[in-house]
């Protein structure tokens, strides 16, 4: 049976860590006579996920304090060069996938940008309380919002009406609201330092909550090798000859 040589150019999900060279090849070859393709690899999750061991403990892009770019400014702006994006994930044991939720694993690194562990997790649970509400479906003012919804052919929803639009939109001016006073209270330190601001939740999508510091100047993760490869440059230059 012919198999695909180009399964073997899978990439990581995230671009700023660069190709896996060690990456498993995918095949599409049946497992006996059963129906349905084998797993690829034993990395492989039943939900489509790749399960990774120990990502935490690995510096690089999926390391929760990795500094990445900042998207959200041009990229000719002062504040590409100077800011970086912390961000943290999603937590999906939080609500499931009925409402975003965002895990409360503090990145260190905040620290000394002017957010404390304290802070954080009073971010992180004010957050994760109002968009749960905000996006249960099975909340009393949701399901009206739902049944007037389908009664008016979704005009209630177009005026405006719904409640969860009416949450996020104060949701939103929290954030706002959070940014003016971390920039209050970074002025009155007078500490020089570019105040910590949380980017807004609909820019990412509600799939991550990037929070923007100063560039800490921390060295970029090294780039993947393979295995038939040496992480140190070898000269070209012969060596000299050794006395006996």
């Amino acid at each position: 049976m012919a198999t695909n040589d180009g399964a073997g150019d899978s990439f990581a999900r995230d671009l700023e860590r660069g190709r896996d060279e060690n990456a498993p090849r995918m095949s599409n070859v049946s497992a006996g006579d059963g129906i349905g393709s084998a797993l690829s690899s034993t990395n492989s999750s039943i939900m489509g996920d790749d399960i990774q061991g120990d990502l935490g403990e690995e510096w690089g892009p999926q390391h929760p304090c990795y500094p990445h770019l900042n998207p959200h400014v041009p990229v000719d702006s002062v504040e590409y060069a100077t800011t970086r994006i912390i961000r943290v994930r999603r937590d999906w044991l939080l609500h499931g996938d009925l409402a975003p939720a965002f895990s409360n694993l503090y990145p260190e690194i905040l620290d000394p940008a002017g957010i404390s562990e304290q802070e954080f997790r009073k971010v992180i649970g004010k957050l994760n309380t109002e968009l749960g509400e905000t996006f249960n479906p099975y909340a009393g003012r949701n399901v009206v919002d739902s049944i007037m919804g389908a009664v008016t052919g979704w005009l209630w929803d177009d005026f405006g009406m719904t409640a969860s639009k009416k949450k996020l939109a104060a949701l939103e001016q929290w954030i706002e609201q959070w940014n003016t006073e971390m920039q209050k209270s970074m002025a009155a330190e007078d500490s020089g330092l570019v105040a910590p601001k949380i980017i807004s939740l609909r820019q990412t999508g509600y799939m991550t909550l990037d929070i923007q510091i100063p560039d800490p100047e921390i060295a970029p993760a090294p780039s993947t090798v393979g295995a038939n490869e040496s992480r140190t440059a070898l000269t070209m230059e012969p060596l000299p000859a050794m006395a006996v």
